[in-house]
């Protein structure tokens, strides 16, 4: 199946990292692909430097990209939300490559890499891209009672099924466009909302979430930390922390039947994905 290709992203004051995360991609991706920017109430100054750099590039809502833009800051989930929102609107099979602006992709030829693994593990839904030149590991997530992340050391550099995935760089499948699964809005601005929709791909499709470690660095939360965390109604780091700590507890509260204590190794890890994938197929009626 020929499937267009949008790569999606969000901007919010940083118009300067966005064009050097392009500039990578662009650098690194040969195959045909279109954008889709989505403006989160940028200030003005940034604003306008992107919508001039997307016109000199062909991305101002021509046949290369869409440039999408909120007075507002929205928050991450509304934002993403809408750039899905818009590659749905062509009408065609199609799978979108999120990717934040702190991220630079340095492999060449990576999309067709992915592609191909996918291609030949029709079962994934969401396939997790970040990685970084340090990392020995594909960083497949898995997730406690309390709702935190945890890894295990001894991850190997390959393909690795996880519960969750930092969608900070990530592929979206078809299957998982065509059922339009978005980010559950009830996750307030930003966290937690990526593992709802890992855990939503594998609980309401039966499909899996893998790790696939590519030549990239994601160098995480930076448009927060130069705000201040002045952001979609938050007026500093503390209220911030508020924020996480109820988004944090929603997760637990609609996921806590698919929740187990931490598991020692990758054996027991197996087996425990295993164990849901049955509660999650039995759930479903399947």
């Amino acid at each position: 199946m020929n499937l267009i290709t949008y790569i999606v992203t969000l901007n919010w004051n940083t118009t300067r990292l966005l064009k050097e995360m392009a500039l990578s991609v662009q650098r690194t991706t040969p195959e045909c692909h279109k954008w889709i920017i989505v403006d989160n109430g940028s200030k003005q100054d940034d604003w306008r430097e992107l919508e001039l750099w997307t016109q000199i590039c062909g991305l101002h809502n021509s046949r290369h990209g869409l440039l999408h833009r909120y007075e507002e800051n929205q928050g991450m989930i509304i934002g993403h939300n809408q750039a899905f929102d818009l590659a749905a609107q062509c009408g065609q099979p199609h799978e979108i490559v999120m990717i934040d602006t702190d991220v630079t992709v340095f492999e060449h030829g990576w999309l067709s890499k992915v592609r191909a693994w996918a291609d030949q593990h029709p079962e994934v839904g969401i396939v997790g891209l970040e990685h970084a030149r340090h990392e020995k590991r594909a960083p497949a997530i898995f997730l406690d009672p309390a709702g935190y992340w945890y890894i295990h050391e001894d991850q190997p550099a390959e393909p690795t099924e996880g519960e969750s995935v930092g969608l900070g760089m990530a592929l979206i499948r078809w299957p998982v466009l065509e059922a339009c699964l978005r980010f559950d809005p009830d996750f307030h601005i930003y966290y937690k909302q990526d593992d709802d929709l890992c855990f939503q791909v594998r609980a309401d499709l039966g499909l899996e979430v893998w790790a696939f470690p590519i030549g990239c660095n994601h160098w995480g939360s930076g448009s927060l930390k130069s705000s201040d965390y002045q952001c979609a109604g938050c007026s500093g780091k503390s209220e911030f922390d508020e924020l996480k700590r109820r988004n944090q507890e929603y997760f637990v509260e609609k996921w806590g039947w698919a929740l187990r204590g931490r598991r020692g190794t990758l054996t027991e890890e197996a087996q425990h994905l295993a164990e849901t994938k049955q509660d999650m197929r039995e759930r479903r009626g399947g």
